[in-house]
């Protein structure tokens, strides 16, 4: 599974290529749309080939892989933040931002965390989430709040239960290799405290 995925990677990041180079041969202003919709699948069919390999990972009772290093907790969860905007208008996302410094950990994971946890709360609420980053000395926290009521009596498919209970434990592994922890609330609140030095 982990050479099918290897291949999946490469060959995403081909067309990622290609789509940079077309872009850099002079005017393509009307191929623009069509460049910009291209790039985006590629980068979200890579994103979901990575998840494939986290459960494989997790399902043969290993750790997610993880780079750590110091980096800017606020600026990573606003970027995290814009790329969800961009692909979902509808939604109203407000990011708070509290203390000062940077996080130890993967900046990658980090921007996972956020982007799982706004798909998991976002298609509960009605109009808005709020993000709440916290630096507090060598710890750092993310929390993603529902800023509406979620939905009473939404029915759940199989695929949406499954899809979920992905979401999650991707959430719980994430938070667990940063030396943290993880905090559910159905349908309101997900938020994930995260160590200090490994």
């Amino acid at each position: 599974m982990d050479a099918a995925m290897h291949g999946v990677r490469n060959s995403l990041s081909a067309i990622r290529l290609g789509v940079d180079l077309l872009a850099r041969r002079g005017d393509l202003s009307e191929a623009d749309a069509v460049l910009e919709h291209i790039d985006s699948a590629a980068v979200r069919a890579h994103e979901q080939a990575e998840e494939l390999a986290d459960f494989c990972r997790l399902a043969a009772g290993r750790p997610i892989a993880m780079v750590a290093k110091r980096f800017p907790l606020h600026q990573v969860v606003g970027e995290a933040i814009e790329a969800r905007r961009s692909s979902h208008e509808a939604i109203a996302i407000e990011h708070d931002r509290l203390g000062q410094g940077e996080g130890l950990g993967d900046p990658a994971r980090i921007a996972q965390f956020v982007r799982l946890a706004l798909e998991e709360l976002a298609p509960r609420t009605a109009s808005r989430c709020i993000v709440v980053s916290e630096i507090d000395g060598a710890r750092f926290r993310i929390a993603v709040h529902a800023g509406d009521a979620p939905a009473r009596d939404a029915i759940e498919t199989p695929g949406q239960h499954l899809a979920r209970a992905h979401r999650q434990a991707l959430l719980r592994a994430i938070a667990n290799a940063h030396r943290g922890e993880l905090r559910l609330v159905a349908g309101a609140s997900i938020e994930g405290r995260f160590g200090g030095d490994r």
